[in-house]
C-alpha cells in the first residue's frame, strides 16, 4: 500500500489569503493523511481538515496569523467560519443559517486519525472568542454525533487562543467538565467531524487524550502524522554523493527581505511587506568546474523571478512556470547551469522579485537551496522524481540479512564534532539485537590523530573518557562482546593498528572484513599498510560521507583506495538519522534501561559545549552503515538509508523477545 502525501502539510501558516476567497476555504492536506495516537493522546491543527461538508451556507477558512495578542496561533494559522452574521446578542438569530444547536447540519470539517489504544478520548479544542456569539462548536465520530460531543462552550478566556473542553447544559450555559468525550470502540483509522454550532468561530487545534485530567497548556501537544512529510531538496540533494550543497540555512535572512516559512523549508517574500529580496553567502567548497542547480518553488498566483550572481556578475535568470497547485515541487522548477567555474570564497547570491497571475494574490519567490554536482550531472540531478508516496509499513523489522564476514567499526568522537556518542551506543545495541555480535572483531574510537584547535585538550581529553565509557557500558549492559577490548587508537595507537591489521590478515573471499568508516581514515591506512597486501582484496571499506574521506592527516581517501580495497558508499547517513530531540522519547520513556542509556549518550553529544550544530539534534548518523550492514549491506540491497524507526522496531523487537 502506497500513500500520498500532499506536500503543503506545514505550510499553512503562509498563507495570507483573503478569508473571503473560495481558495482558503480548499483542504491542503487529502484524505491519505493521517495523524497518529501516541500513548493515549494525539494532536492536530484545525487548518490539516482533508475536506468540508454541508457547507454550502457557512465554510471554514484558513487564516494567517493576524492576532494583537501575544500569544499566537499554533503553526501560525487556524480556520475561522463564515460568513460571521452574529455577532452580537442583538443580531438576529437565524437557525440552519447563522446558527445550528444541532449537532452535523452545518459547515463539517473532516480529519483522519489512528487510534492505536481504544478507549474514551477526552476532546480539547483551542480556540479564539470575543464574545458570547462565536464560542460554541460540535464534535462528532465516524458520521455519528454523541450526546457528549455536542455543545463545546467557551465563557472564559476571552480575545486570546484558550483550550477548553466543557459542555453547554440547560443548568450550566459556560459548560460542564469533562462532558465532551468520544468512544473509540477499535483501533485503527476513525474520522474526526466538528461542525458549527455559531458562525464567526475561529479554531486553532485539536486534542484528545485518554487523560481525564489532562489540561492543554500554550499550543498543546505536538501533531504527529502517521508518515512523515519528506524534503524535497533534501531528496534531490542526495541523488550524487560528490553533491555539495547550499540550502537556505546557508543564506542569512535578517535585512534581506526574504524570510523562512513552511518550518525553515523555504525561503520567500511576503508581498504585503516586500515586493523583492536578496541574499548572499560564501562558496565554502573547493576550486573547480561544478553544474548549479538552483531548487525553486512553483505557485498557482504567479510566476516569481530569480536572478543568481557570483561575486556581483549576473550567471543567470529564472521563473519557474506557473504552477497547478498552490505550491510545486520537481523537475520544471530547477534550474540548471552548466560548468560553472568556482573558488572557494566566491559570493553567492540570490535575488527574488514576486509577481501575481491576477494582480490580486502574489506569488512569494520560495526557493530552498543550490545544489553544486560534478559537471555532466546537473540534468540528472534536477529530472530526480519527487518520491512523495511513502511505503507504509506497521511496525516491520527489518529483515537482518547480513553479507558474509566480520565488521570492524573504526570512530572518532574525539574531534569537535560528538556525534560518536550516540552513534557508538546504537552500533553497539544494534549488532547485539542482531545477534550478530560474535562477527564485531575490532572496535576503536578516538581515531581524530591531530587535535585541531576547535576542541580545547582538555574538552578532547573528556571526549576520550566518554566515547570509551559509551563503548565499555553499552557492551556490558547489552551483553556478547566478551570477546572484545573496545580501544582507544589515539591513545593506544600501536595496538589499535596491530589489532585491525590482524582482521585483515584473517580475510579471505569466504570471510570479508567490512570496515566501517565512522571517523578519519589515518588509522584505516596505517592497518592496511601493517598488512599482507594479498589481503586487501578481501576488505570492504563502508562510507557515508565525504566529510570523513578528506579528513585525513596523513591518509587521503584515494590513497585508502590504493591499498585495493573495496568501496563500498552510501547516502549521507545524517538526512535521516539526525534528527530532532523528540525522535528518541521512545527510548527516554522505555522502562528498559539499555534503551534509556542508549538515548542518554545522545543526550550527552546535545548540550555538548564545544559544538553548536548539536543543539536539538539527537544524531547517530555513522550508525546507518551499521544498519545497512545487518540488513545485507550492498550483497543483499540493505537499507541505504535507515531511519529512526528502523532502529527502534529492532531494537525493541529484541528486548520484547527477551522479555
Amino acid at each position: 500500500m502506497r500513500i500520498k502525501i500532499f506536500l503543503m502539510l506545514f505550510v499553512v501558516f503562509s498563507l495570507t489569503l483573503n478569508a473571503q476567497t473560495k481558495e482558503s476555504s480548499l483542504p491542503i492536506v487529502d484524505d491519505e493523511v493521517i495523524f497518529i495516537e501516541n500513548n493515549g493522546a494525539i494532536a492536530v491543527e484545525a487548518e490539516y481538515f482533508y475536506k468540508q461538508s454541508k457547507s454550502k451556507i457557512r465554510q471554514w477558512y484558513i487564516t494567517a496569523n493576524d492576532k494583537k495578542t501575544k500569544d499566537k496561533a499554533s503553526n501560525n494559522g487556524y480556520i475561522k467560519i463564515l460568513p460571521d452574521t452574529r455577532i452580537t446578542h442583538e443580531d438576529a438569530l437565524v437557525v440552519g443559517e447563522n446558527f445550528s444547536n444541532k449537532a452535523g447540519e452545518l459547515g463539517i470539517l473532516h480529519y483522519k486519525v489512528r487510534i492505536n489504544t481504544p478507549g474514551r478520548y477526552y476532546v480539547w479544542v483551542r480556540a479564539y472568542s470575543t464574545g458570547s456569539e462565536d464560542n460554541g462548536i460540535h464534535v462528532g465520530l465516524n458520521g455519528q454525533w454523541p450526546e457528549n460531543g455536542r455543545r463545546m462552550q467557551w465563557c472564559q478566556g476571552k480575545n486570546k487562543w484558550t483550550w477548553e473542553s466543557k459542555q453547554r447544559t440547560k443548568e450550566e450555559h459556560c459548560g460542564v467538565p469533562q462532558q465532551i468525550y468520544l468512544d473509540f470502540n477499535q483501533p485503527g483509522t476513525h474520522d474526526i467531524q466538528f461542525s458549527m454550532r455559531e458562525d464567526g468561530f475561529e479554531f486553532d487545534k485539536f486534542i484528545l487524550t485518554k487523560n481525564i485530567n489532562y489540561i492543554p497548556k500554550d499550543e498543546g501537544l505536538k501533531v504527529t502524522t502517521l508518515w512523515p512529510l519528506r524534503s524535497y531538496y533534501k531528496q534531490i540533494a542526495a541523488t550524487v554523493i560528490e553533491n555539495k550543497t547550499l540550502p537556505i540555512n546557508d543564506f542569512p535572512v535578517n535585512g534581506t527581505e526574504f524570510y523562512k516559512h513552511a518550518s525553515g523549508k523555504w525561503l520567500g517574500i511576503n508581498p504585503n511587506k516586500h515586493k523583492e529580496a536578496e541574499t548572499t553567502t560564501t562558496f565554502t567548497f573547493k576550486n573547480g568546474n561544478y553544474d548549479l542547480v538552483f531548487v525553486a518553488v512553483g505557485e498557482n498566483d504567479g510566476q516569481s523571478e530569480f536572478k543568481i550572481s557570483i561575486n556581483g556578475n549576473t550567471l543567470g535568470t529564472f521563473k519557474p512556470p506557473l504552477a497547478k497547485d498552490v505550491f510545486e515541487e520537481g523537475e520544471k522548477n530547477n534550474a540548471l547551469w552548466e560548468n560553472v567555474k568556482l573558488h572557494k570564497g566566491d559570493k553567492i547570491t540570490v535575488s527574488g522579485q514576486i509577481a501575481s497571475a491576477d494582480g490580486k494574490e502574489f506569488a512569494r519567490a520560495r526557493w530552498s537551496g543550490i545544489i553544486f554536482t560534478p559537471v555532466g550531472k546537473g540534468k540528472d540531478v534536477i529530472k530526480t522524481p519527487f518520491k512523495s508516496n511513502l511505503e507504509v509499513v506497521h511496525n516491520k523489522i527489518p529483515d537482518i540479512i547480513p553479507p558474509s564476514g566480520r565488521i570492524a567499526v573504526v570512530a572518532d568522537g574525539n574531534s569537535p564534532d560528538p556525534d560518536d556518542l550516540g552513534g557508538t551506543a546504537v552500533s553497539i545495541a544494534l549488532l547485539r539485537a542482531a545477534g550478530l555480535e560474535d562477527r564485531l572483531v575490532h572496535y576503536s574510537h578516538s581515531c581524530d590523530l591531530l587535535r585541531v584547535n576547535r576542541i580545547s585538550e582538555k574538552a578532547e581529553i573528556e571526549r576520550h573518557a566518554m566515547m570509551q565509557s559509551v563503548c565499555d557500558v553499552t557492551a556490558r549492559r547489552w551483553g556478547g562482546f566478551d570477546h572484545l577490548k573496545f580501544l582507544d587508537a589515539k591513545w593506544d595507537l600501536d595496538h589499535t593498528i596491530k589489532d585491525l591489521a590482524r582482521a585483515i590478515n584473517a580475510s579471505t573471499a569466504s570471510d570479508p572484513l567490512w570496515i566501517i568508516e565512522a571517523g578519519e581514515p589515518d588509522v584505516i591506512g596505517f592497518a592496511l599498510a601493517a598488512s599482507d597486501k594479498d589481503k586487501h582484496l578481501f576488505v570492504k571499506v563502508v562510507t557515508h560521507h565525504p566529510a570523513n574521506d578528506d579528513a585525513g592527516d596523513f591518509y587521503s581517501w584515494q590513497q585508502i583506495l590504493d591499498f585495493g580495497v573495496e568501496e563500498v558508499r552510501i547516502p549521507d547517513q545524517n538526512i535521516k538519522l539526525k534528527v530532532n530531540m523528540e525522535q528518541w522519547n521512545w527510548a527516554r520513556d522505555h522502562k528498559d534501561s539499555r534503551l534509556q542509556q542508549v538515548w542518554l549518550y545522545g543526550k550527552m553529544a546535545e548540550v555538548d559545549d564545544v559544538v553548536k550544530f548539536q543543539k536539538g539534534k539527537w544524531d547517530c548518523s555513522d550508525a546507518g552503515m551499521i544498519l545497512y550492514w545487518i540488513t545485507g549491506a550492498n550483497v543483499h540491497q540493505g537499507l541505504k538509508q535507515g531511519t529512526v524507526t528502523d532502529v527502534k522496531h529492532i531494537l525493541l523487537n529484541y528486548i520484547t523477545a527477551q522479555n
